[in-house]
């Protein structure tokens, strides 16, 4: 078999669900034999796509959003594959991984996403990208913790208003926990050297420049650069943290005193008392948390003119689909 697809049947709009099989017709017409794989539980495709690593498969395809993403990531990282690829099929509520490297996503002004998305596969070479490790599990986007990870924390339990209306269930819970949250004492230590202590809200390590969909919390992140990119909001108050986010949202290099941001290799996240942290939108455990950047670990296809910004310019594809 060329591939497997790994098909999550719950992710963004059911209405969408109905394009992975344009996309499926769009590898079948070009000769490739792929296998679908559906998901059945939370986690599933972790399993799944650790499952498809130790069966030989060369490629793996995920249709799903973020959190699909990243767990397939992690079962691919899981099962120690050094070589085989992966492809997107964007089908989340937010695809924000998609959007900051310009996959195509998937609305009703782009009904034809899931193809456009099949023929990167097809025609594209892939890129070599660097994956995160948070507790010994694979992240491609971000590792949060404090705040963020409580609100999406809360949006899960409460998937059936996530999929009617994500965006307003995102920012009414968002909003609602950021009037009720304080953060106790936080100590966040980069590279065995530093060590910067507050009363931190929000701490996250992103390995892209795309946050919450429209925040751009790290606007110089390459993923391949070898390095994550840590961003600390320092201000507790609810009315100050709102002031310094819709700054950040209108200016992404903004030098706010209140925004602590480095790049690192590695990173330790301590709370008292402890607080929760999520992977690419999915809630994980409580800190204590360590991170770091496994370089160019992870072959992706993508449409390289459009992800172009996201890379440094020496990065080598691998050749061939």
């Amino acid at each position: 078999m060329d591939a497997v697809l790994i098909r999550n049947p719950v992710s963004g709009n059911p209405a969408l669900q109905r394009a992975v099989f344009r996309a499926l017709d769009e590898f079948s017409a070009a000769g490739w034999e792929v296998d679908v794989w559906e998901t059945r539980r939370r986690g599933h495709c972790r399993e799944l796509a650790s499952q498809a690593v130790q069966a030989g498969y060369p490629r793996i395809i995920i249709a799903g959003g973020d959190g699909s993403i990243q767990q397939t990531v992690d079962g691919i990282i899981q099962a120690g594959s050094t070589s085989v690829r992966l492809g997107i099929i964007p089908l989340g509520t937010g695809n924000v991984f998609a959007r900051d490297v310009g996959l195509p996503v998937p609305g009703r002004l782009n009904p034809d996403a899931t193809v456009q998305a099949a023929r990167i596969i097809l025609q594209g070479d892939a890129e070599w990208v660097d994956v995160g490790l948070a507790n010994g599990h694979a992240f491609l986007c971000w590792a949060g913790v404090g705040l963020d990870a409580l609100a999406t924390d809360k949006v899960e339990r409460h998937l059936e208003f996530k999929r009617r209306a994500p965006v307003t269930t995102y920012v009414a819970e968002a909003l609602r926990t950021i009037y009720a949250f304080r953060a106790g004492r936080v100590r966040v230590v980069v590279d065995d050297k530093e060590e910067i202590e507050g009363a931190f809200p929000l701490v996250v390590a992103a390995n892209i420049s795309l946050y919450a969909r429209w925040f751009q919390v790290a606007p110089d992140a390459r993923l391949n650069s070898g390095r994550l990119n840590l961003l600390i909001f320092d201000r507790n108050d609810p009315i100050r943290l709102t002031y310094v986010a819709l700054k950040l949202l209108r200016s992404p290099h903004t030098d706010d005193s209140h925004i602590i941001r480095r790049q690192f290799q590695t990173l330790d996240v301590y709370a008292d008392p402890p607080v929760l942290y999520h992977l690419d939108g999915d809630p994980v455990g409580y800190v204590p948390l360590h991170v770091e950047v496994l370089p160019r670990r992870l072959p992706i296809y993508l449409d390289r003119r459009r992800a172009a910004r996201r890379l440094l310019n020496h990065t080598r594809s691998v050749p061939g689909p």
